[in-house]
């Protein structure tokens, strides 16, 4: 598990994530997808719109989870979808966080800040 793994499941298990999760949902209980596909789900599950896991530091990782702009009421048909466009999910998956790695890497060894 990486660094970024681990702080963003810290981060997921705090009371301010799980406040803001509930005020999501309660502001947006419909699905916001399946709304403007011109259907009506119940949202059951928070996406970040910019995933926490592709920040640069835990300042920025901190900022991705609790903006409410970066929000979105999906239900779980919706998040599982999105997650798959976005190549986040499977070998897409694993593949995307290999190359974050080694552009970290990259940008530590040449002063590019990703650190």
């Amino acid at each position: 598990m990486t660094k970024r793994d681990a702080t963003y499941r810290r981060l997921i298990h705090t009371d301010r994530w799980l406040r803001l999760r509930r005020d999501k949902l309660t502001a947006d209980p419909a699905c916001e997808r399946c709304r403007a596909e011109g259907r009506i789900s119940a949202a059951t599950e928070v996406h970040h719109i910019v995933p926490v896991e592709d920040a640069v530091n835990d300042a920025e990782r901190e900022r991705l989870m609790f903006d409410s702009a970066n929000l979105k009421s999906l239900c779980h048909a919706c998040h599982l979808q999105e997650h798959v466009e976005l190549g986040r999910s499977g070998v897409k998956l694993a593949r995307r966080r290999a190359e974050n790695q080694v552009r970290k890497a990259i940008d530590k060894l040449f002063g590019g800040g990703g650190g």
